[in-house]
């Protein structure tokens, strides 16, 4: 009977050393994913500034299309009209002549 209670508290003991073990490996893998998360969590953050950054920059480019856009249409109109004052002009000068 002693040998068997020897026998089973060296078995209770090495499975508390290797439970032991384990509770150290899985403190260290809980610390390496926490350090990841946190990583991550980082990553993130900057991703979101960059991505606000973006935003930004997308709408100065469409307002500087959109005025790019307008100085062309002001130069195509400005065209337009030179044209029509000459053809006016040609006009008058037309029905001067007829006069």
């Amino acid at each position: 009977m002693n040998h068997n209670l020897k026998d089973i508290l060296i078995q209770l003991e090495t499975r508390v050393r290797q439970l032991i073990m384990q509770q150290k490996e899985l403190i260290d893998e809980q610390e390496n994913l926490r350090k990841q998360l946190s990583e991550k969590d980082d990553e993130i953050q900057k991703l979101q500034v960059q991505n606000e950054e973006l935003k930004e920059q997308y709408s100065h480019l469409k307002m500087a299309k959109y005025i790019d856009m307008a100085d062309n249409d002001v130069k195509d109109m400005r065209g337009r009209i030179r044209t029509m004052v000459r053809d006016i002009d040609r006009c008058i000068s037309m029905l001067k002549v007829t006069e």
